[in-house]
């Protein structure tokens, strides 16, 4: 046969450009990874989008990173080929799957994987029983804080994602007989775990007088039974309807939020709508629910209300 005994179909002038394809591919996806660790040190955790615990996540998958280190270096040995771009040999497969540990890492982060080192700062209160007969919870933070329902224990208060100056809180519990008390307080020291505030939420089986002082506050408080509320920080508050007679102590700028039927006697400055009838004190709105709200407002503050 003539033209000698090559594999069928087989070019040895590919050689060349498959190479040099494969080098193009792999120095892209190089670039790729660069780009990605830039985007999560200078954009993410340095612009504050999310905190630099970010940064003890990622290291803390170093099992990961030398397992795929160990897997191109025993390549590069069985091979015995010598790249003059590193990785080159294995194209792209290299820079793309510790690209892909990273945006595992990234992703477990972001809905706060609870063995993650930064998910350290999550605390976490006792679990419901009925030993505690009534609670009450009392936060202060120089920052933003989101209170809502849905704790399987009494509570669970954590980091918000993005970054900022907000230590980590540290709670403390004070029993009184069957009344039990806590004040949720920032840590000594912001550090790795700073960040723009916490994420509070309460268990709904439990009657609650809730305390807040923040800068900013969003609560729903639609689920839970409310004893009383007094809050100092700018924001929003939903309200479900009114257990009993509950008073609440608003100053800040603040957007409440309303059930339509709910009975309110209210004191101080705010913008309400139709329906209502003015008091010696304020204004007073007549629901058809058994129980009301009884909200005395700071004359320095800007209090709207809603009802929907």
């Amino acid at each position: 046969m003539i033209g000698g005994g090559g594999a069928p179909g087989f070019n040895p002038s590919m050689r060349g450009p498959q190479a040099r394809a494969r080098r193009r591919r792999a120095r892209v996806a190089w670039l790729v990874l660069a780009g990605a660790v830039f985007l999560l040190g200078a954009v993410v955790v340095a612009g504050g989008l999310l905190r630099r615990s970010v940064v003890l996540d990622v290291v803390s998958f170093w099992p990961g990173w030398i397992v795929t280190a160990a897997v191109f270096l025993i390549h590069r040995q069985v091979s015995g080929v010598r790249q003059r771009f590193p990785g080159s040999g294995l194209g792209p497969a290299l820079p793309y799957s510790l690209t892909g540990w990273l945006v595992v890492v990234l992703m477990l982060h972001l809905v706060g994987w609870e063995l993650l080192p930064s998910s350290a700062d999550r605390l976490e209160g006792p679990a419901v029983t009925d030993r505690v007969a009534t609670t009450a919870i009392d936060v202060r933070l120089d920052g933003s804080v989101i209170v809502g329902a849905g704790a399987k224990l009494l509570y669970e208060v954590s980091s918000l994602a993005s970054s900022g100056a907000v230590a980590p809180p540290q709670g403390e519990e004070l029993l009184t007989g069957d009344d039990l008390e806590v004040r949720l307080r920032e840590g000594p020291k912001a550090g790795w775990f700073g960040s723009s505030g916490w994420n509070l939420a309460l268990n709904p089986a439990r009657d609650w007088a809730v305390a807040v002082s923040a800068v900013e506050v969003e609560a729903d408080l639609r689920e839970l039974s409310l004893r009383s509320l007094r809050v100092e920080a700018d924001g929003a508050i939903r309200l479900g309807p009114a257990r009993g007679e509950v008073p609440a102590w608003l100053t800040g700028d603040l957007v409440i939020e309303l059930p339509a039927g709910v009975s309110v006697e209210l004191s101080g400055p705010a913008a309400v709508g139709s329906g209502w009838e003015a008091t010696a004190d304020g204004v007073r709105f007549r629901g058809d629910g058994a129980g009301r709200y009884l909200i005395e407002v700071d004359p320095d503050s800007d209090v709207v209300v809603n009802q929907e």
